[in-house]
């Protein structure tokens, strides 16, 4: 039997999280290189929508746990949820984007299947014996080579380093739907939800993102930055810093222990340049980095620095593009 990968899709309301279709071509990447199909998984509540936003991709089956103790994120459930698809589906590689969601997840379901994982993967090459997952490492100075030395293994995707995958197929995939039985006794209790989110935008699907750091000052420079994020329909986001100061919610954060993001346009305004951030945007297409310190480690990875107080270039950079032409 050909080997089966498995891609997980995350869903709100029946909404799939557009990371989904990246993990979807890092899914036919993969087996294309171990010779397999591709299925996927569906969790949550109210998934629909969702089952019929993924025909016409090419997926062989849609392995679905819809039920309404899974409508919120509980990383215990859902993994219990995610093992049982996989006795059924017995696959290969499972795949998965990496969300805050797929950061939780990935981890716990390794170690409930006693499977390998890499996190982060940005490529993905045909190896000896199946494919290769390529990841960067010392804040992306290096890019190493994973391959898999169990059956299943996970892996999650960094956003935007695969195309979305467009429509492939009128061929229905078959919808395989799976009744869990849920321990009611938990280690997490989820106490209390809050949605958090600066501007409506969030920073995982972000095509352009302004970042605030230490240097920013204080909760009120935020504003400048907001100013010029809605200039251009950017996300704000911030180092660690300012979240851990109070400055920005704690969903801002990028870096080692945020969000990865990898846009096409970068904003690093205040911003140093560690080690810990560096390994959460330094997959970013272009970067303007503006600091007042012409030594910031920022300037050594930026496409494009200025050197000044941000109070002075933010608003000349943010009145300059209003008088651009639409």
């Amino acid at each position: 039997m050909d080997p089966c990968i498995l891609v997980v899709m995350e869903h709100h309301d029946g909404g799939l999280n557009p990371l989904n279709l990246e993990a979807l071509q890092a899914g036919y990447q993969a087996a294309q290189c171990a010779g397999g199909g591709v299925c996927a998984a569906v969790l949550g509540y109210g998934a629909g929508p969702a089952l019929e936003r993924l025909q016409g991709f090419g997926i062989e089956r849609i392995y679905v746990a819809d039920d309404p103790i899974l409508s919120v994120y509980h990383g215990e459930r859902y993994t219990a949820a995610l093992v049982e698809i996989c006795r059924g589906a017995d696959p290969a590689y499972i795949l998965l984007p990496n969300t805050l969601t797929g950061i939780d997840l990935a981890p716990r379901l390794a170690w409930e299947l006693e499977a390998g994982l890499v996190t982060d993967c940005v490529a993905i090459e045909s190896g000896q014996g199946g494919p290769a997952f390529v990841k960067p490492v010392y804040s992306g100075n290096v890019m190493a080579v994973y391959r898999a030395a169990t059956r299943p293994f996970v892996v999650s995707t960094r956003p935007h380093a695969f195309d979305p995958l467009k429509p492939v197929s009128s061929h229905p995939a078959e919808i395989v739907r799976l009744a869990c039985v849920f321990d009611p006794n938990t280690r997490v209790a989820l106490l209390e939800r809050r949605d958090e989110d600066l501007e409506g935008m969030r920073l995982e699907t972000a095509e352009r993102i302004v970042a605030g750091g230490r240097g920013i000052g204080g909760s009120e420079g935020f504003s400048q930055l907001r100013a010029l994020a809605d200039v251009l329909g950017a996300a704000v986001g911030a180092s660690r810093p300012p979240c851990d100061l109070g400055w920005v919610a704690p969903t801002a954060q990028i870096g080692q222990t945020g969000e990865i993001v990898a846009p096409n346009l970068y904003i690093a305004v205040g911003i140093s340049g560690s080690t810990q951030h560096l390994a959460g945007m330094s997959g970013a297409k272009t970067i303007v980095a503006i600091n007042s310190d012409p030594q910031a480690s920022i300037f050594r990875i930026a496409d494009y620095g200025v050197v000044g107080k941000y109070e002075e270039v933010v608003p000349s950079f943010t009145e300059a593009l209003k008088c651009e032409p639409a």
